[in-house]
Formats: structure tokens, sequence, C-alpha cells
């Protein structure tokens, strides 16, 4: 037997026996953190974003949208609910580069601080009156995903884009790490129309935890559309916008379609732009509604979002944008 399949056969041995004593189980909630959406542009219209994303946001809702970049764009979003107890932010930079590609990295970083542990008063002994339940510190969850993407055109009328993403969580003591793939087509339909897929962690993403237990991520495809027109007497355009999420798996109050095995979530927006300048937006998530406004100087470009959710109230997203 050569050397190189020896060694292959060792390497085959170790990751072997590292993972036939890990606990696989399929994570329903495992990406939750990302699935919280990007640019509260987008997000005002309800995250109907995978037929024309903005360039900044073309890492994380279909890397398509990164061909055919001509300029730098870099764009953050910080969202804060429950007196700030969780916090949600969005960092992205696209440019440009060589052999007509152009690429983008972003970082998403989530988290819920002053989480108590608690404890009884005696450990060794039952819960009761004289023995009761006391906060013995705090910790916090901390769920970072970092994104690398790049997207080019194929053909003439065809874009297409793929991302890869590195994931890491910890909470109190334990910690994760995982690795995901994500891919993406886009097309434009004459002037006005444009059509695009994704397929979010396309391999099935893992999460393998220092407990021994590695959660899955099931793929997510997500399947939409655009359409815009000019209202010239008004100085304006409107632009439509519509998405399906499909996930193979049920996750039960939290799905807006049921269909067997699957879940489908629809996302609605629209978007009135006057002089290129001011921007009124609204859009639905599933069932939930939301709206939003931008302004645009130039290079710059500000945008909020709000979402209504029945049990957590309103969510609040303000975005910053840079071209250059």
């Amino acid at each position: 037997m050569s050397t190189v399949r020896r060694w292959g056969l060792f390497v085959a041995i170790l990751l072997f026996a590292q993972y036939a004593n890990a606990q696989w189980v399929i994570g329903r909630y495992a990406g939750e953190f990302l699935d919280l959406g990007a640019g509260a542009r987008a997000l005002a219209m309800g995250g109907a974003s995978t037929a024309s994303p903005a360039a900044t946001t073309s890492g994380y809702y279909n890397p398509a949208g990164l061909a055919g970049l001509s300029k730098r764009g870099v764009e953050f979003m910080h969202a804060s609910q429950f007196d700030n107890l969780f916090t949600y932010d969005y960092l992205s930079f696209a440019t440009p580069m060589q052999n007509g590609l152009s690429g983008a990295l972003t970082v998403l970083y989530a988290r819920v601080s002053d989480i108590p542990l608690t404890r009884l008063s005696d450990p060794s002994q039952p819960l009761s009156d004289g023995n009761r339940v006391e906060v013995d510190g705090q910790t916090g969850d901390h769920e970072w995903a970092v994104l690398a993407s790049a997207g080019r055109a194929i053909g003439r009328q065809w874009d297409a884009g793929a991302t890869a993403k590195i994931l890491t969580k910890s909470v109190a003591s334990e910690t994760a790490v995982g690795l995901g793939f994500d891919i993406g087509v886009q097309r434009a339909i004459g002037r006005r129309a444009e059509l695009g897929a994704a397929i979010r962690d396309v391999s099935t993403s893992t999460l393998a935890w220092s407990t021994g237990r590695t959660e899955s991520i099931l793929p997510t495809v997500s399947v939409g559309g655009r359409w815009s027109a000019p209202l010239r007497a008004m100085n304006a355009e409107i632009s439509l916008a519509a998405d399906a999420d499909t996930r193979f798996e049920s996750r039960g109050e939290a799905e807006a379609i049921s269909a067997g095995p699957l879940s489908i979530e629809p996302h609605v927006g629209a978007e009135y732009l006057i002089s290129n300048t001011v921007a009124l937006r609204g859009g639905l998530r599933g069932e939930r509604f939301t709206a939003g406004a931008g302004l645009l100087f130039g290079s710059l470009a500000v945008h909020a979002a709000l979402e209504d959710h029945q049990d957590l109230g309103l969510t609040h997203r303000v975005s910053v944008g840079v071209t250059f």
C-alpha cells in the first residue's frame, strides 16, 4: 500500500472515530440566526430579495446578484429587541474583482445577553420551600457567521454565484463550529423583470458542539421575482417583488404554509421611489407586516424597517450603505 493511501486510511479512521460517538440530529432552529435577514431595504419589503438583491446584501440573499458589480459598497445594519437584551448586527463589503468576478465578505452577529444561571440553594437536596432556586451568575448566547461570496455572468442573460460560510456559536461554556455553502442564479427578463433562485445550506450545513452533539441545518430553496416600472409623470418608479422559501422540515407554529414534510414562507414587497431620493416600502414576511423608508444621497443610502410580530412586538432595523 502506498504512503498516500496509508495516510488516507489513517485520516478516515480518525474521522470515523471522531463522529462515531457524536449525536447527529436535525437542528430545526440551529440556523435560525441565519434567517434574520440583511439590509433594512429588503426587510422593509418583506425580505423579498432573491431575484434582485442589492450588491451588499447579495452574499446573504443570492450571490448571483454580485455579477456585473462596477463599484465597491459597504453596508451596516443594527437591530435590537427586548430592551437591548437581543441584538443583531450585519456588515458586508462588496467589490469588483478580476476576470469578470465580483466578491463580497459578510459578517452576521446575533447575541442574547444577561441569561441567568440558576441552581438550588443546596444542590444535594431536592427542591422545596426551604431549598429554592437562586441565581448563580449570568451568561450569554453568541452566534457568528462569516460569509465569503463570489458571482459572475455566465452567458448573455444568466448570472451565477456561490457562498461559503463559517458558523460559530457559544452558550455558557459550550461552543460549536460549522461550515455551509449557498448557491444561486439570476436572470433578467426584458428590461423590467428579473427572476432568481438560491439554495442556502445546499450541502446541509453542520454545527459540531463541544458536547459531542452535531446539528444539521437542512437546505432552504428560495425562488423569487421582481418587476419594476417608471412613473414618468410623477418622476417616480414602482417595484414589486415576491419570494417563496421552501424548507425540508416542519417548523410547527413558526411555519406560514404547511405542505406535508415541507414548510413554505412567502415574502412579498413593494417600493415606491420618488426622484431616486426618497423610498416608501411595505410588505409581508409570512404573516407578519413589514414597512419602511429610505433616503438616497448620492453614494450614501440610509434605510429603516420595522416588522410586526404577534408575540415579539415591533422590531426596528436601520442600515447605512456607502458606494465608492
